[in-house]
């Protein structure tokens, strides 16, 4: 398999200055945590910005298909000259499952570095983190929590969203087997990873449906990631909690309960993205629509070739399990966008979770947050035209 080393992981700096596990009863503590981190992270060294070489503005070259992806004709093109240095980018997944998959691919398959691209691929659990990196200047693309992205504009962070990874949710509220209806969340601590990261999200979404108040009817507990999610429930410190595939299948063959799969029954609503700092999308175009490209070939790619993506995901998700990555490769097939947009009604669900909190978001345009001109650019040359949307 290509790709060099695997994916790395920031376990220290800024990642250490966040506790744990603490208990919060607002979503406005996202905000605060945004600010703290970021000055924090200024310390370390950021990453060089891409630079777009004059004669990488011309007219791409047909560049060839990675071994065993599907011919794109020359859409798919490398838009830089093989004497000219790769643009690096440092570019941040959030937590490991399915909505992560073309990412994973991309890299493993090196199509990030068919177009003319040194990306450096690396793994911060929670958005609330990744967004003080990206104000930082350490991260220039990551896939954070759309909510929180438009949570954290609203606090100042200019961060915008430029393409869509999944318009699903692909979480279960897992529980402990004393707790057999959502009633009894009442009271109740719910394990997340933090706030503001999507499993955040989806709990919010989840309680909402059962008619229960967010903030009020449970008290949030941050666990750093899904597998402490996990063995906070299995050493019963936490009620209840979220967790997506392969996790919460692991939570469901140790005897926990599953209160609700979000993913077959939940609402379309916005759980994934790519986003960057504005100021830098705006001043490096070229490396945008080499990464969106070479992303959308590893879509391409991963939902041609099962055997290969089931490789990819034992590095990134560190389990042989057949029927785990089975399920993983299922649910992203299902759910990951070919055709990465924001979908219209998953954002209007996701203004209405975040003006429940905050009514100002309604008078904000959405190209506040959203820019999806690169997606439509991608569109109109036809990369799209061999998958059907989903």
């Amino acid at each position: 398999m290509k790709g060099g080393t695997r994916a790395k992981s920031w376990s220290t700096g800024i990642v250490a200055t966040l506790p744990r596990a603490a208990a919060f009863t607002g979503r406005a503590g996202l905000l605060l945590a945004t600010a703290a981190l970021a000055a924090l992270s200024l310390a370390r060294c950021a990453p060089a910005p891409a630079t777009t070489p004059s004669s990488a503005r011309q007219a791409a070259a047909p560049a060839a298909a990675a071994p065993g992806a599907p011919a794109v004709g020359g859409v798919g093109a490398a838009t830089t000259a093989a004497s000219e240095p790769p643009l690096k980018l440092t570019v941040v997944w959030t937590a490991p499952g399915s909505g992560q998959t073309g990412l994973y691919v991309a890299q493993e398959a090196g199509l990030w570095r068919d177009q003319g691209l040194d990306v450096d691929l690396r793994h911060i659990a929670g958005t609330s983190v990744v967004i003080s990196a990206m104000m930082a200047g350490e991260v220039n693309l990551a896939t954070p929590d759309p909510a929180s992205v438009v949570q954290a504009n609203l606090g100042g962070a200019d961060v915008v969203m430029i393409a869509g990874l999944s318009n699903n949710l692909p979480f279960s509220i897992i529980s402990q087997p004393s707790i057999q209806s959502p009633e009894a969340l009442r009271g109740k601590t719910m394990g997340i990873s933090r706030l503001g990261a999507s499993t955040h999200t989806a709990a919010r979404v989840a309680l909402r449906l059962w008619g229960l108040a967010p903030d009020q009817d449970v008290v949030w507990r941050q666990l750093g990631d899904m597998p402490s999610i996990l063995a906070a429930l299995q050493s019963g410190q936490i009620d209840a909690g979220a967790i997506s595939p392969p996790t919460s299948t692991r939570a469901k063959q140790a005897g926990l309960h599953e209160l609700i799969d979000l993913g077959k029954t939940g609402p379309e609503f916005p759980t994934s993205a790519i986003g960057g700092p504005r100021s830098w999308i705006e001043g490096n175009p070229e490396a945008v629509r080499r990464f969106l490209r070479g992303y959308a070939l590893a879509v391409r790619r991963f939902k041609a070739d099962k055997p290969y993506t089931l490789e990819v995901y034992r590095k990134y998700l560190e389990t042989d399990d057949p029927g785990l990555l089975d399920e993983v490769y299922t649910l992203a097939t299902d759910t990951v966008s070919t055709v990465p947009y924001v979908s219209a009604d998953g954002y209007a669900r996701l203004i209405d979770e975040v003006s429940v909190e905050t009514p100002a978001v309604r008078e904000r345009d959405p190209s506040a947050w959203l820019d999806m001109r690169f997606v439509r650019e991608l569109e109109a040359s036809g990369l799209f035209a061999q998958a059907a949307a989903r």
